[in-house]
């Protein structure tokens, strides 16, 4: 018997409710609101305590600063209504094993100990909740036991993008996974001025936007919507548009009194995100580590850059250039657009690499940025962040793929959806026009195109091209 274990376990379900105070209320003492994920893992578990179901497994996967720990403890909250301390177990598994010594075997033994009756023999619901799982490299294979041995438990850990990565196919048959993303501006502003979007508002512009049957009958629809769209935003302060853009993707920022304390803390979480979640993905040496700062530092300052161009200025080989972009895309700090067109053209054309905040590439260019650099910028920003946007919404549900034209003047993106149905897609921080967009669909033989721009709401109806102001592509 693990007695330290055992009493370290105590200990934490003792003090649990006052740890987690600080990732749950704001300084004057209110509480967060909660974002949908919150809500979708909340259901699962009142499902649970209903009929003991096979659904009681969730993992949280996502980039480390998305606000992973604050859903958790809102969780734990929320189900610390329901049912007394000792049943409701929320670990850091960070702290346990960095800072008192303790595995996730440990853990578990300890607290199988502090129930006082074997897991396997528990006849009344009990939660673990487990923080930066992926701390501990044997986390599945221990996780998956405990599942089989107990209907009567509901497990919810967090973890870095990484984790989804490292899963077998026995915990994939197991457990829901619920990715948590960068806010999107409807979380931004329920997060910072607790003004929620309509219920419904945003999956009928993405309907209307991205699946009518053309452009026309999208505008239409769009149009009937302006009434509803415009009371939304008459709530909001119209500097909230760039307060989003600049950090608003990361819930933490929104603590920070200026944007250079923003940046620096962006900028210590991709040194952990390298140091740690890079490092368990791969096989990099320390010197390699080293060179994938300098390498996005690189890639914050190009539109498409090329294996050749970096291999060169960075001193690697091609092919270890090729592992890091594909670790990083892993990890979720890149989104990868290929160049549209046959295996051979994707070869020969560099790839287009945006970030998945447009923080983290203000955060690089943020160290030794002259006067005028964010502003010149400012399309790639945005950039970043309609590639946020397409990857929450189509790449990681497995709903669609990026790409873009590398042919020159063609348009930013070309999205492909599951029903065969491709757009070509314009983004910009002024007024664009529709020149770009019809000559991709032009070279491309692809029938629609969309624009989003600072302009309004407009139709291009010979050309089937919709043109929808940066306002509306925020809420969707």
């Amino acid at each position: 018997m693990n007695q330290k274990a055992k009493e370290y376990v105590e200990n934490e379900l003792i003090r649990a409710e006052a740890r987690l105070d600080v990732y749950t209320r704001d300084l004057s003492g209110l509480p967060y609101p909660m974002r949908s994920i919150v809500a979708n893992v909340e259901a699962q578990m009142k499902t649970f305590e209903k009929n003991y179901d096979e659904t009681r497994w969730v993992i949280m996967p996502g980039l480390r600063g998305v606000g992973k720990t604050t859903a958790l403890a809102q969780t734990y909250k929320e189900l610390r209504k329901r049912h007394p301390a000792n049943r409701v177990l929320s670990i850091s598994l960070d702290n346990a094993k960095n800072v008192a010594g303790f595995s996730l075997k440990d853990i578990l033994e300890g607290y199988e100990q502090t129930l006082g009756l074997a897991y396997e023999r528990q006849r009344e619901p009990y939660y673990l909740l487990i923080d930066e799982v992926q701390i501990d490299p044997n986390w599945a294979g221990l996780l998956k036991t405990l599942y089989d041995k107990s209907k009567y438990v509901f497990i919810f850990c967090t973890g870095s993008s990484a984790v989804s990565l490292q899963t077998n196919a026995d915990v994939i048959r197991r457990a829901t996974f619920e990715k948590l993303f960068p806010m999107s501006f409807g979380e931004f502003q329920m997060i910072k001025n607790n003004i929620a979007l309509p219920v419904g508002l945003k999956a009928h512009i993405k309907q209307a936007v991205y699946f009518s049957d053309s452009a026309k009958p999208a505008f239409k629809i769009l149009k009937e919507m302006e009434h509803e769209i415009g009371r939304y935003w008459g709530q909001i302060d119209p500097l909230e548009m760039e307060n989003y853009l600049g950090a608003g993707t990361f819930p933490f920022a929104l603590h920070f009194k200026n944007s250079a304390e923003v940046f620096d803390a962006i900028n210590k979480l991709l040194g952990r995100i390298i140091s740690m979640d890079i490092a368990s993905l791969s096989r990099f040496d320390t010197d390699t580590l080293a060179n994938i700062k300098r390498m996005l530092f690189l890639v914050a300052d190009a539109d498409a850059i090329s294996l050749q161009t970096l291999a060169k200025l960075l001193h690697m080989g091609h092919v270890t250039i090729a592992t890091i972009f594909d670790v990083l895309e892993q990890a979720e700090v890149l989104v990868r657009a290929a160049p549209y067109g046959s295996n051979v053209s994707k070869v020969k054309k560099p790839s287009k690499y945006l970030f998945m905040s447009p923080a983290i590439r203000a955060s690089l260019l943020s160290i030794g940025a002259g006067e005028g650099t964010f502003a010149t910028r400012r399309g790639r920003f945005i950039e970043d962040l309609a590639a946020l946007h397409f990857y929450r919404e189509f790449i990681s549900p497995g709903a669609g793929s990026l790409a873009y034209d590398a042919a020159k003047g063609g348009a930013d993106f070309i999205l492909q959806l599951l029903n065969g149905q491709e757009i070509v897609i314009e983004v910009g921080s002024g007024e664009k026009g529709t020149v770009q967009v019809a000559q991709s669909m032009k070279q491309r033989n692809i029938q629609r195109g969309l624009v989003i721009s600072s302009g309004g709401l407009r139709l291009s109806e010979d050309q089937n091209i919709l043109c929808i102001p940066f306002s509306y592509f925020l809420l969707m």
